[in-house]
């Protein structure tokens, strides 16, 4: 009855198939690289068995790498022909890879024992124009706010790593499934770049525990699939594109604002997919007390610790990118406020002249005062000089003013060598070491001061006893 089940399921996975997936198969005998079955359905899953048998037969000292585009319910039928008791498992992982939102850090898949796999679940990162650029193909339009969207950035990787026990060819064999999307990007790197980066690595051969596997798996395709600093370089990029807008006044100060305001919040995404990196880099590191003592000279930790600090760097460089779109914003803001006090200023200047001519019309609007028209005309010809000249001498008069009283003035302090370092010594010359014969400057010039001063109102015996003393 279980295997009258397990065909029923079968047939009914045959019947959801929509469309192909291609299983690669890397091979040092291909000139690409790798060997390629379209699998339609679980029928295909005895020429899947012999291509890996062949691969396996051919090189039984290599690692055994198979890259899976796409998911399909069938696809756990497929692998159950070459991968013992884990298929299932690895279906799931391939499921998450193409629907799931989230990240997930490199764990053991099981606890039932040592030769258990390891899967992560990693988003790479890098400009989306470099992802297009590379498979020659036009970015995508990005949305109303200048910036794409950061689903373009993304290049999600699924892994499943066995070290040993997992291929029913040869238990001896590491085997390690990736997993991508079905997109031209994913299919560019997987076909053009993922097989021939792995095998020109030194390291590609080299007997590896589990932990060292995840490790090695990991931080290869970290280095093959992300790039921070094309990431900072493109920010940079866009923060002197702002810093030229808002000199230049090229768009209204709100479209500005809102830019960079998109930035920061950019920035703040970013820093969420770097700062799993970092994590996950560090979750890894931890495996390195799990490694015999004589295998931890392994070059592969030594990167992974070059991998942490780098990131440590960019997360600051990032901090300062975000620093300075801040302040371009808060300047803004104040040249804004700048524009408007200057605004203000114009509208006091016309208060001045028009508001004594407005005081005069309603004297002369009074009903019980019967003043000739005529004299409105003498008297307001005289206040409107008066107030034109008081609004055009009064600033002059108040900045003459504010200089006489307090005068701007510029104070310049003047270098001294003593202050600093010179070439080919440790300390500047006006620090005292305690217990060092090196005379001190500072007490050299203060006592030469002295004796100057001396000289001129002091006596001859008190300079005798000062020079005694400088000697």
């Amino acid at each position: 009855m279980p295997g009258r089940r397990r065909h029923l399921r079968r047939r009914k996975s045959w019947n959801t198939a929509t469309s192909p997936i291609s299983i690669r198969v890397g091979s040092r005998s291909s000139s690409r690289q790798f060997y390629e079955v379209s699998a339609s359905g679980a029928r295909d899953a005895s020429r899947f068995a012999r291509l890996v048998a062949d691969q396996v037969r051919s090189f039984p000292c290599d690692p055994l790498v198979i890259a899976i585009n796409g998911y399909q319910p069938w696809l756990e039928d497929i692998l159950n022909s070459c991968i013992e008791d884990y298929w299932s498992a690895i279906s799931e992982l391939d499921r998450q890879v193409q629907f799931a939102g989230t990240m997930q850090f490199p764990e053991r898949a099981s606890k039932r024992g040592q030769d258990v796999p390891w899967t992560f679940v990693l988003d790479h990162m890098n400009v989306p124009q470099v992802y297009y650029w590379s498979v020659d193909m036009d970015p995508p339009g990005w949305d109303g706010s200048g910036l794409p969207d950061i689903e373009h950035y993304r290049f999600r990787v699924g892994a499943w790593e066995c070290g040993r026990a997992a291929c029913r060819f040869d238990r001896e064999v590491p085997v390690a499934i990736l997993f991508t999307k079905p997109t031209p990007v994913a299919e560019y790197v997987v076909t053009e770049l993922l097989f021939g980066y792995l095998h020109r690595d030194g390291d590609y051969d080299q007997p590896r525990e589990d932990e060292e596997g995840i490790c090695w798996l990991f931080s290869r395709l970290y280095w093959l699939l992300t790039d921070w600093q094309n990431i900072i370089s493109e920010i940079v990029t866009r923060l002197n594109e702002a810093e030229a807008n808002s000199h230049d006044r090229h768009l209204p100060v709100k479209t500005r604002t809102r830019l960079m305001h998109n930035e920061v919040d950019r920035l703040y995404e970013l820093k969420e997919y770097l700062h799993f990196h970092n994590r996950a880099f560090r979750k890894l590191q931890k495996l390195k007390a799990d490694v015999p003592q004589r295998e931890q000279r392994d070059p592969l930790w030594t990167d992974m610790d070059d991998a942490v600090e780098d990131l440590e760097q960019y997360n600051t460089t990032l901090d300062g990118l975000k620093e300075r779109f801040n302040n371009l914003i808060e300047l803004e803001f104040n040249i804004q406020n700048a524009v408007r006090a200057d605004n203000s200023w114009y509208l006091s200047i016309v208060a001045t002249i028009f508001l004594p001519i407005s005081y005069l019309a309603s004297l002369f609007g009074i009903t019980t005062l019967t003043w000739p028209a005529i004299w409105y005309l003498w008297a307001a010809i005289p206040i409107v000089a008066v107030s034109l000249t008081l609004a055009l001498c009064f600033p002059w008069g108040i900045r003459r003013l504010q200089k006489r009283l307090y005068p701007i003035e510029t104070l310049r302090l003047t270098l001294r060598p003593q202050s600093f370092t010179m070439l080919g010594n440790e300390l500047p010359d006006n620090v005292d070491v305690p217990g060092s014969r090196r005379p001190s400057k500072v007490g050299q010039e203060y006592i030469s001061e002295l004796l100057g001063r001396l000289l001129t109102y002091g006596t001859g015996d008190m300079i005798d006893k000062l020079r005694c003393g400088v000697h």
